[in-house]
């Protein structure tokens, strides 16, 4: 096999784990646009609300993490990750972060469904909460 076949192999399996695209440091997005995303979902997307509950002080039963006061809790999840950042990664690739006492089992295809828009847009609407 030849050198030019081996390097291209190595930059086509690279491409797939490539990172998700930067953010700014500063979300764009439309927080009212975000809310909708969340209650009742995007194109083929299933609602955030499915599994993820927004209950103030209570804990309460769900299926994924309660994000009531999620934009605190996710500034000091991962140390070096602004909350927009780790919100980001764990809407794209929530396999990376699961919560503790939580399962790996959030919805997989965000990252392909949803557009830059519409990330940002939930993003926004996150730090919200």
């Amino acid at each position: 096999m030849s050198n030019f076949v081996i390097v291209l192999i190595l930059v086509l399996l690279l491409a797939g784990c490539a990172p998700a695209p930067p953010m700014s440091a500063t979300p764009t997005g439309n927080a009212e646009r975000g809310a909708q995303i969340f209650t009742q979902g995007q194109d083929d997307t299933p609602p955030c609300l499915t599994c993820h509950q927004v209950v103030n002080g209570q804990v309460g039963f769900g299926v994924g993490p309660n994000l009531d006061g999620i934009a605190e809790r996710a500034g000091v999840r991962v140390a070096g990750m602004t909350a927009a950042e780790y919100l980001r990664q764990s809407i794209l690739e929530p396999q990376l972060y699961v919560v503790s006492g939580y399962r790996n089992i959030m919805y997989p295809d965000y990252r392909t469904l949803l557009t830059e828009q519409d990330i940002q847009d939930l993003i926004a609407y996150l730090l919200t909460l």
